[in-house]
């Protein structure tokens, strides 16, 4: 009995030093996660005029030096990008919330945005909170948790999870190894179109499968309000006197023909406009700026110089009288 206890013990002893040697392994190979880099870049711009953000569209349209020239402000007192791909409006609240805490006050803020992101319910699972989501379990979490909805279940789960880095950045691990595979599975192959965001083929995953299914998206959307998230970060905003701009970014060609160009859709924008309008924020179309298939990395992201062009027009269209940007 003794030589059983004591043994039982010893195990449980190495599987605790285990453990927390892998939760500290985790922790050391996550520390410069994109959600860390992200935070960081705003708080080293925290004397930046303009905020911009949003999901990847923002994170790679939006062209700070680019911007900065079309609004006439000198890059010490500029724009900063902390728009973050795979991120939906709870985690860019959070990430305004923090550039804030940091120091930041800007006079601007930009906010990007396509298809029904702004009046989509948020619904999650404990599964969802992988990739740059994950940032909801390490930033403001009990804060976060109001601006989504989580089973009991997943509640629970969540709660446990957000304490140990194995489980906060499971992901960023398995990003590893899933980019050696898909290297190894490229071997003799013909090369994937790949850019900064990934795989351009998987783009096409994230829009409507078919325009009925766009068109059912936003006849429900019409019936919506704006989602809570989006509400608190309007409201934050305002109150602290910033100027609010939404804008509907850029989109391709093929996403105009097949979805922005049924009726379905004006009348949600008709709708939508109510919405920001009622909240007193300023709302741009820049879905139809960028013409043409070669300003596109992919079905959804701008190329480089298409972003420039984008974001140098957005600066100078906010710079003109009719857009009541404040002084800066």
């Amino acid at each position: 009995m003794f030589f059983s206890k004591y043994r039982l013990l010893s195990m449980l002893c190495v599987l605790a030093i285990a453990l927390v040697a892998i939760n500290a392994t985790v922790a050391v190979l996550t520390r410069n996660s994109l959600p860390r880099r992200v935070m960081a870049h705003a708080r080293r711009a925290k004397d930046a005029s303009v905020i911009a953000i949003g999901n990847s569209l923002i994170a790679a349209g939006f062209d700070e030096s680019a911007f900065d020239a079309g609004l006439g402000v000198e890059k010490e007192r500029g724009s900063v990008n902390v728009g973050l791909g795979s991120s939906s409006p709870v985690e860019q609240l959070l990430l305004f919330r923090y550039a804030r805490s940091h120091g930041m006050q800007p006079r601007i803020l930009v906010y990007g945005f396509y298809d029904q992101q702004l009046t989509e319910p948020l619904k999650f699972a404990t599964r969802d909170f992988i990739g740059n989501r994950d940032m909801l379990y390490y930033v403001e979490p009990e804060y976060g948790l109001r601006f989504y909805q989580l089973s009991w279940r997943d509640r629970a789960e969540f709660e446990l999870m957000r304490h140990f880095p194995m489980m906060v950045d499971r992901s960023a691990i398995w990003a590893k190894v899933e980019l050696l595979r898909r290297k190894l599975g490229q071997t003799g192959m013909p090369m994937e179109q790949v850019n900064r965001f990934g795989r351009a083929g998987d783009f096409t995953l994230l829009e409507s499968s078919d325009t009925a299914e766009f068109v059912r998206k936003c006849e429900a959307g019409t019936q919506e309000d704006l989602v809570g998230a989006i509400r608190e970060l309007i409201g934050q905003a305002t109150g602290a006197g910033i100027k609010v701009v939404f804008v509907e970014m850029p989109m391709h060609p093929s996403h105009l023909q097949f979805f922005y160009d049924a009726p379905a859709w004006e009348e949600y924008c008709t709708h939508l406009r109510a919405l920001l309008e009622a909240q007193q924020v300023t709302f741009i179309d820049a879905s139809r700026w960028m013409a043409g298939d070669q300003m596109f990395a992919d079905r959804l992201h701008l190329t480089e110089v298409a972003a420039a062009q984008f974001s140098e027009r957005l600066g100078t269209f906010l710079r003109q009288p009719q857009a009541a940007a404040p002084e800066l």
